[in-house]
């Protein structure tokens, strides 16, 4: 366990050492709105739209699963079997964030392209039409959607691997192994 916090700490230690650099010399700039710490939840929901019910639902189903798998480690007499299935669950519970993500990717594209695209056949539309109206149309139609829901499901994803290993990784392990946890 110390191992892991020696890495986390680590990894925060240079990422903030090597943006620090970076805004020190100019070469990165953070702009960061205000919104989103007034009201977390819009900004959320502007972000993810409808794609909150299934990531949400994955979350608490995550985060049972982590619970049951832990109780189960501790509990006498749990049977290997009991354990195994409960990790494929929690195994494809992560899997489903990538996919969340891939899904809603493809739904953010069509909405953008469709609405994009919706109307440029008739010929004053496509002649009043700049380039800058397009880019409006792209990302207030879904491509913000598709962005999003990409980063959301890839970062979930890869954190929720990596918990994993910290919440019951050595418990796992010890019982597998059938080491005394004294």
């Amino acid at each position: 366990m110390k191992s892991i916090v020696a890495i986390l700490f680590l990894s925060v230690f240079w990422s903030a050492l090597f943006i620090g650099l970076g805004v020190f010399t100019g070469w990165l700039t953070l702009a960061a709105p205000v919104d989103w710490m007034v009201n977390p939840v819009a900004t959320l929901y502007q972000h993810l739209r409808l794609s909150v019910i299934p990531f949400g639902c994955l979350i608490f189903l995550y985060g049972w699963l982590i619970l049951k798998i832990r109780g189960r480690l501790d509990a006498p007499g749990t049977m290997l079997s009991d354990l195994t299935f409960l990790d494929r669950l929690l195994n494809i519970t992560i899997s489903m964030f990538f996919g969340v993500g891939v899904i809603w990717t493809a739904i953010g594209m069509e909405t953008a392209l469709m609405r994009a695209l919706n109307g440029i056949g008739q010929e004053s539309e496509a002649a009043a039409l700049t380039a800058w109206g397009l880019l409006e149309r792209l990302v207030n139609g879904g491509l913000l959607l598709a962005l999003s829901t990409t980063v959301f499901g890839g970062v979930c994803g890869y954190s929720f691997r990596l918990l994993k290993v910290v919440l019951i990784g050595r418990r796992w392990d010890r019982f597998v192994l059938g080491e005394d946890n004294g």
